[in-house]
């Protein structure tokens, strides 16, 4: 749960369960079922959300920044719009002996199937299982995609992430000449992994 309960004004709504929007993104909704229009001291028509506590739901929450990144993947590019059929996604994890080490990628990939409408994504694996980064690189092409974006689904920035995968990349690169490769970040650098943690923690105690 991201609640501040640090910040000097908590609880600030009833049914508080997510901080992450301390202004609601959607004010002055309008919606009667959650706010409604009052007159100030200082005869001031202003919209009032004090009793609102749907921003604050975690669901809720979730699906906005959900959404909020999709629709940044989807912004316009070169002055063209992001095209998804013409897209493959690549998620690119180290690869293992264990199968059902390797069978986390493809749970990533079938709850983002679910999430968004994303008709190409395969895995792919750097070595110890199958498929390649080659072999995944070429199903993805012959599918149409003009363009194929290589997530590395990896925690840390060492040797893999920050100079084997872009080598790989490169090669790929001179073969399909026609084609444009997207490196995304890996999954160490973004902030919200430490929400991940937490949650371990309150879930261990």
């Amino acid at each position: 749960m991201r609640v501040n309960k640090s910040c000097p004004y908590f609880p600030c709504h009833s049914g508080l369960e997510d901080c992450a929007f301390c202004y609601c993104p959607f004010y002055p909704c309008g919606n009667k079922r959650l706010g409604k229009y009052i007159i100030t001291k200082e005869r001031i028509k202003v919209w009032s959300c004090k009793d609102c506590s749907w921003i604050h739901k975690k669901k809720v929450v979730d699906k906005i920044f959900h959404l909020i990144r999709w629709q940044f993947i989807q912004a316009p590019d070169r002055g063209q719009k992001f095209k998804l059929k013409d897209t493959g996604i690549i998620i690119l994890g180290h690869g293992s002996k264990l199968k059902k080490a390797n069978d986390t990628i493809r749970e990533v990939i079938r709850t983002i199937k679910r999430k968004v409408s994303c008709p190409v994504i395969e895995p792919a694996y750097l070595q110890l299982f199958k498929p390649e980064l080659r072999t995944s690189v070429k199903k993805v092409i012959a599918k149409g995609c003009k363009r194929v974006v290589i997530v590395p689904f990896f925690l840390f920035m060492g040797n893999h992430v920050a100079r084997d995968i872009p080598k790989a990349i490169e090669e790929e690169k001179r073969i399909y000449r026609d084609v444009e490769f997207i490196y995304a970040q890996n999954l160490g650098q973004d902030s919200r992994i430490s929400d991940i943690v937490l949650d371990c923690i309150r879930k261990a105690i």
